[in-house]
């Protein structure tokens, strides 16, 4: 589990031309949500940048240390708004956790590994899932969920259940939901895997004559 340090500072107005203010100050708006209530933040933008490349898609528990506390307060981000023209951080929501008890969060999924379909016959990975719910323990909280599609061939699937569940980890997502699949690109790639199915039941049969043939032989 990754932890990231983040100094804040309490918001003291809202609105949405006192965010602009902010943000012209180098500052992001922010918000915790939690057992403490709902508290106001603003964050330099500067540090919550440095923050996010070491994230770099993982989950992480953040440690929010607010100017004027005594205490830290732990949370994971729930939501991270940007500009959709300059793609600067807007706008971010954390969540409260507390240490020792249950929490929910959403764990990236990332796969690894060249699917057999995609690497023989020209298929194409499809990753149905991006994220998996959990509910875990703050201490066991997983940065990622990895699956292992090398051996997806044209036509299968792997589905949630198929998945190691981390220790500490239980998955709160409906087990039949698919996680990856392997789909053929063309017609090309759909006859390869059916000539080579034909192939090996004409192998298969093949051989029975043979065993057939030897038996009655020696009858």
């Amino acid at each position: 589990m990754k932890q990231i340090n983040l100094n804040s500072k309490v918001r003291e107005g809202l609105g949405r031309s006192e965010s602009r203010k902010l943000r012209k100050q180098g500052l992001i708006p922010s918000v915790i949500y939690g057992e403490s209530g709902v508290r106001h933040l603003t964050i330099k933008n500067t540090e919550f940048l440095s923050a996010w490349k070491e994230i770099a898609g993982r989950a992480a528990l953040l440690e929010l240390k607010t100017e004027g506390d005594d205490e830290a307060h732990f949370a994971i981000i729930q939501e991270a708004q940007r500009n959709p023209v300059t793609d600067a951080f807007e706008h971010i929501d954390f969540k409260e956790v507390v240490r020792g008890r249950d929490m929910e969060a959403s764990i990236p999924v990332h796969t690894f590994g060249v699917p057999h379909g995609v690497k023989n016959y020209g298929g194409v990975l499809e990753v149905n899932l991006d994220e998996i719910q959990v509910r875990c323990r703050p201490r066991d909280l997983p940065e990622l969920i990895e699956v292992d599609v090398s051996k997806l061939e044209i036509g299968k699937s792997i589905h949630l259940s198929e998945i190691a569940v981390p220790e500490g980890v239980t998955f709160l997502d409906d087990e039949d939901l698919v996680v990856a699949s392997c789909v053929g690109a063309s017609s090309g790639a759909s006859s390869a895997v059916d000539a080579e199915a034909e192939a090996e039941d004409a192998e298969k049969e093949a051989a029975d004559a043979e065993k057939e043939a030897e038996a009655s032989a020696k009858a």
